[in-house]
């Protein structure tokens, strides 16, 4: 090991200087030689699962990291803070596929595809891949009816500044589970579905709401025209 023999070299050439402080110190160092790689930190600080130990804000993950596979139809009004401007967006889930509409973008995900669509122009072609730079102005992703909710609650549950406070809503005529978190900007509100979906997300970018929901998927929109 090329670095651990320059610090064995080094504390040779020093020790008739300063020999106890200097072995103290080499001997520190040669035990980071031999005890194997350095720590690093996880590429994914908040993975879907963990919990954070306050009950109100973990009661609404559970529900989130367990979100329906669908059939599932929800409507969204997203208002991005930054602009004030409002855009509406639609979940639909059906047996592991998925057609997501924020704005003009339709993104369709099936077992066998993955395509960024126009929503407005059925008969355009659609790209391969999904791309989020389409809608990366806006202030949420593909993910914002369940995951990526979950990861800014995650993330919001590590800078509360007082307890947070747990209540049930009904929204768009559905019952919801809600937390409130006091933070350093305001309070951010977190509500979802029994079945996962998001009901409501108010934070510092965003307000996201559910105006409608169905537990129906209509199938003609789980296809695209491919590329």
């Amino acid at each position: 090991n090329l670095r651990c023999a320059s610090v064995v070299s080094v504390r040779s050439s020093a020790m008739s200087r300063r020999r106890l402080p200097v072995l103290a110190l080499s001997a520190l160092l040669l035990t980071g030689c031999f005890t194997g790689p350095r720590p690093y930190f996880s590429d994914d600080p908040f993975p879907t699962g963990t919990m954070t130990g306050d009950p109100a804000i973990d009661a609404v993950l559970e529900k989130f990291d367990a979100v329906t596979s669908g059939p599932a139809t929800a409507a969204y009004s997203v208002l991005t803070k930054f602009g004030n401007t409002t855009t509406q967006a639609v979940a639909i889930l059906d047996a592991g596929s998925r057609s997501i509409t924020i704005g003009n973008v339709r993104y369709v995900q099936t077992p066998g595809a993955s395509l960024t669509c126009t929503a407005d122009d059925q008969s355009a072609p659609c790209v391969e891949g999904l791309d989020a730079t389409r809608v990366s102005d806006i202030g949420i992703t593909i993910d914002f009816y369940a995951q990526d909710t979950a990861t800014r609650l995650r993330r919001d549950a590590t800078a509360t500044i007082a307890p947070t406070t747990a209540h049930d809503e009904i929204i768009a005529e559905q019952p919801a589970t809600c937390v409130d978190l006091p933070l350093a900007g305001g309070v951010a509100v977190y509500c979802v579905l029994d079945n996962g979906l998001l009901a409501r997300l108010d934070d510092g970018d965003v307000a996201v709401n559910l105006i409608l929901y169905g537990a129906s998927a209509d199938a003609g929109q789980l296809v695209a025209v491919t590329p």
